[in-house]
């Protein structure tokens, strides 16, 4: 059976570079084509899977995915949920080239954006506290600037290196430079006081911009956002590093109109990793079908609601 390349990227939402087929790892974004699949007579269905941001483990789910689809013959000796066989020392040597080479370039592909961000910032002006998102979340526009209509919201890791830029229009729709680094960076405001030193206070860490510049109106404590619910526990595990002895609270986004609530299991499982805390917009009595954020609330309930944080066991 011969393996289309150019089939299965488009049936992943991915593309061809270099005669691979550059898919998302199931799992993660859409848009971070981390799985890279490459027709190859040392393999015995004719395919080498390669998962830069995952394991062997996601590889063979995504061999599985490939049959199931009908890409890849049906072979119960290479299906890892029928015992799968060992893999071969050529076929390991493969996969681990590829890996290195998908680093390669992802790497790659991460400075040239970091770049491309570092020139965004350094060409936006200040943001128009008119601006339209300002105004509908009731904010002002501190740590941010703007280059057109388009709000900027700089991300860094823990040596303070700008690598991404959040862009959010008009209509609150946002995006990150393209091929950028998200994974560990974060927006910080308030996090040191001029001369370096920590800010007074607990460091509450939560997804978006919004949610956080409300939550550092309201209580003056230090913020960092971590624009994801998947990047929580990546930002503070960053931030208790930087901080050992500091209360760290985790500020959840309440997804209870899903079936799966990401923003409050990825809030406390992030606690626990660092042994914060976890405060919620709403009480437990909430709406079951509303979710919410801190910058949904009245700002009033805001510091209460952070106040009201808790151990998570």
């Amino acid at each position: 059976m011969i393996v289309d390349i150019h089939a299965i990227a488009r049936r992943y939402g991915g593309k061809v570079c270099k005669g691979n087929a550059l898919i998302p790892t199931p799992g993660h974004s859409s848009r971070d084509r981390g799985t890279a699949i490459k027709a190859s007579a040392l393999a015995p269905d004719g395919c080498l899977v390669a998962c830069y941001n995952g394991t062997n483990a996601d590889a063979l789910a995504v061999k599985d995915m490939l049959r199931a689809d009908g890409f890849l013959p049906h072979d119960p000796h290479t299906s890892h949920t029928s015992h799968a066989r060992e893999l071969t020392a050529a076929e390991r040597l493969s996969i681990r080239q590829a890996e290195l080479a998908r680093k390669r370039e992802r790497l790659a592909a991460e400075e040239a954006a970091a770049r491309c961000a570092a020139d965004l910032w350094r060409n936006a002006g200040r943001a128009d506290p008119a601006h339209s998102y300002l105004v509908v979340k009731a904010l002002e526009p501190f740590g941010i600037r703007q280059a057109g209509r388009d709000l900027l919201v700089p991300m860094i890791d823990t040596g303070f290196r700008l690598w991404n830029v959040q862009r959010i229009r008009p209509d609150g729709f946002k995006l990150f430079v393209r091929d950028a680094r998200t994974a560990g960076l974060f927006w910080p405001h308030g996090v040191h006081l001029i001369d370096g030193r920590p800010s007074a206070g607990p460091l509450v860490i939560g997804e978006g911009f919004a949610t956080m510049a409300a939550i550092h109106s309201a209580t003056g404590y230090g913020v960092a956002a971590a624009m994801s619910a998947r990047n929580l526990e990546p930002v503070a595990r960053a931030m208790r590093k930087l901080f050992p002895a500091r209360e760290l609270i985790l500020a959840a986004d309440d997804d209870c109109h899903l079936p799966d609530n990401l923003g409050l299991d990825a809030a406390r499982k992030a606690a626990q990793a660092v042994g914060g805390l976890v405060a919620m917009p709403r009480p437990e009595t909430r709406v079951a079908d509303c979710g919410a954020d801190f910058a949904d609330i009245p700002r009033g309930d805001v510091a209460g609601r952070v106040a009201a944080a808790r151990l998570e066991v």
